[in-house]
Order: structure tokens, then sequence, then C-alpha cells
């Protein structure tokens, strides 16, 4: 007579929770040290070795503004898509499809300004 078992399921839920946690503490250090980068940014280091403040580096009030604008989008895109990934088949293949048109629409925005910078 042979015995029929049931796989647990218990075990793979408990990996995928993990590893969603994990990919989510580390969109949390990356995004934080992108918005470090707003103050470390005037800071340099002169031929000597020595650091020094350099007020040409420093971003204005616009340019603040966008690169607060592009964390938060970027960091919105990345949360979304790991949290989404972690939903089941449809999740998956939502974010390999939305991962796909990104890098289509990277490559043609990357040509289109070689383009015009040839020009």
């Amino acid at each position: 007579m042979r015995a029929k078992f049931k796989k647990s399921t218990k075990r793979s839920l408990k990996k995928e929770k993990t590893l969603q946690f994990t990919l989510n503490v580390i969109g949390i250090f990356m995004f934080m040290g992108i918005l470090i980068r707003w103050w470390t940014v005037p800071f340099a280091i002169s031929h000597d070795l020595r650091i020094y403040y350099n007020s040409d580096f420093q971003m204005k009030l616009s340019e603040c503004k966008e690169f607060l604008a592009f964390v938060l989008c970027a960091a919105s895109v990345y949360f979304s898509l790991v949290n989404v990934y972690f939903l089941g088949k449809t999740g998956k293949k939502l974010v390999y499809t939305v991962l796909v048109l990104l890098a289509v629409f990277n490559l043609y925005m990357m040509l289109t300004l070689l383009a015009v910078a040839t020009h």
C-alpha cells in the first residue's frame, strides 16, 4: 500500500515572503542611498586628497525638485514591480512584460538622444 502525501506549500510561501521582504529592504536602502546623494554631491576631493565643499556642485531648487521627482518615480516603479511579482503567475507575467517594455523604451530613447546629439 502506498501513501499519498500532499506537498507542503507553507515552505515555498515562506521563502517567497522572505525574498519579497529582502527585496523591499534592499530597495529601501538603495533609494535612501540615492537620496543621501542630494546632500553629499557638493563635497569633492582635492588633488592632495582633502575633502572640501564646492558650491558649484550644489543643486539649485529646480534641480532638487527634478531629482526628488525622479527618485520618487523610480522608487514607486521598483516597489510596485517587486510586490506585484509575488502575487502569482499573472503578477510575474505582468512584471516581465513591464520590464521588456521599459527596456524597449530605454533603447528607443537612447537612439533618439544619440540621433539628436549627432545632428
